[in-house]
């Protein structure tokens, strides 16, 4: 397609289609902000039903919004491989379903995050003039829990049926198991989950394909567990976040609490300079056609104090910020060593050297390149099973009696056990969990 023929959306809020809010995927919170944000990014050939959906993002906005600005790129890295593959379950509320992957490719190069989505979607997210949902990015992007995040659109979908007066609220009742479903707590990418479903044709018996995931794939069975870990932490945060709180009710059948009744009312956040702040990063990010934030932008501060640098072009540091997979302290750390040896004949490929060999002190000497090989192949094979190791001891750790008071210190923190795992290298968690065992303060 020609770049004129490509019209890129600039959007504060996500527009969904009802079906599309109510369909069963299992995503994290970090996969579900990325979509958000890519949904009003996309760009789409107006004229061409068949174009691509595809969307391309930057660092520089992401780090604002989404991510820990330091562990950005590798976020970004492992989403690429995570975002794909998964199942989405769209009913159409006239007993129909279909099942196709939301994001069929992504991918990360040179600092661009470029996601391409079904072609499924589009009737869910362009041109909506009725049964759709607008849902503010600035509130999305600032949950730290997926269950406020799915809770919210769920719930901020019946809305409408609020009368405008003051105490008004909507009700909505939900089967708890299908819930479960729908935030992403039951693996709807199981196969046996699949199979099922197709069987089960128009009428889905929710309970029945929850008690058929393996314990791995489905979390907080018990009522107790439900309420303790989901609900009233989604409670707490959309009454502090969002235009929207709730209320809920336990309805049971027999012995078990099998459905929920939702009572839903408008709501003034707490943290409203919060909302704007992060409205002012995304209006600054949506003008049309604009090249959001290329590594240049992103890292003013490399750029300023070494283009030049012995010799250094732009050109250098693009080079050598892409060998260090965009993390900057490393590109810092590989010029400090270079500048610290006797004298190099070759600045640039020692540089290039030092990062891609990790090298992690001033190794040479008289600017020696082989003798750091040398030293570093050794270290290398000492260190050649501390992953393995490492791992093994997180997973001894998470089977420790006093673990679930870890996780809940780090979700006072704003985390959860699925964003420390992925945010942080597991040397790093199992440091976190050394530091809470001694009492001593952990930094995050």
């Amino acid at each position: 397609m020609g770049v004129h023929s490509n019209e890129p959306l600039a959007n504060l809020s996500v527009r969904k289609s009802n079906d599309f809010i109510s369909a069963k995927y299992k995503s994290t919170l970090l996969e579900n902000q990325i979509m958000a944000i890519a949904l009003t990014r996309i760009e789409v050939n107006a004229s061409d039903r068949e174009a691509p959906m595809e969307a391309k993002l930057y660092p520089g906005e992401l780090k604002k919004l989404v991510s820990d600005p330091a562990h950005i790129y590798r976020d970004l890295k492992k989403l690429a491989k995570s975002i794909t593959g998964h199942t989405m379950f769209l009913e159409d509320g006239k007993g129909n379903f279909k099942a196709f992957s939301v994001v069929p490719n992504a991918d990360y190069i040179d600092g661009v995050f470029i996601i391409k989505f079904n072609n499924e979607l589009r009737d869910h997210v362009l041109g909506l003039e009725k049964n759709y949902t607008s849902l503010e990015l600035s509130v999305m992007t600032d949950f730290k829990k997926n269950s406020s995040f799915r809770l919210y659109e769920v719930l901020k979908k019946e809305v409408y049926k609020i009368p405008k007066k003051e105490g008004a609220f909507a009700q909505v009742e939900y089967n708890i198991s299908e819930l479960r479903f729908i935030i992403g707590l039951a693996n709807s990418d199981d196969q046996g989950v699949k199979n099922a479903m197709a069987n089960m044709g128009s009428t889905i018996n929710w309970d029945e394909l929850f008690e058929k995931l393996d314990k791995k794939d489905k979390k907080y069975e018990e009522w107790r567990d439900f309420q303790r870990r989901i609900l009233k932490p989604a409670q707490e945060e959309l009454k502090e976040k969002s235009d929207i709180r709730f209320e809920y009710e336990g309805i049971r059948e027999g012995r078990k609490t099998k459905r929920l009744l939702f009572t839903i009312y408008r709501n003034v956040p707490k943290n409203q300079e919060v909302i704007s702040e992060r409205q002012k990063i995304i209006e600054a990010n949506v003008a049309a056609f604009r090249q959001l934030e290329m590594p240049m932008d992103t890292f003013p501060d490399l750029y300023g104090d070494f283009v030049g640098h012995n010799k250094l072009t732009k050109e250098d540091i693009d080079l050598l910020l892409k060998k260090a997979d965009y993390q900057e302290e490393r590109v810092r750390g590989a010029i400090a060593m270079a500048d610290a040896q006797d004298s190099l004949t070759n600045y640039m490929g020692w540089l290039i050297r030092c990062i891609e060999k990790g090298y992690g002190q001033v190794e040479t000497v008289a600017g020696s390149a082989q003798r750091a090989d040398d030293i570093h192949e050794i270290r290398e094979g000492m260190e050649k099973n501390k992953d393995i190791i490492v791992a093994r001891a997180w997973e001894r750790t998470k089977s420790k009696e006093d673990y679930d008071k870890f996780i809940g210190m780090i979700e006072k923190n704003g985390l959860t056990e699925e964003l420390l795992e992925s945010i942080y290298p597991v040397s790093e968690t199992l440091q976190m969990y050394a530091d809470w065992k001694a009492g001593r303060e952990i930094k995050f």
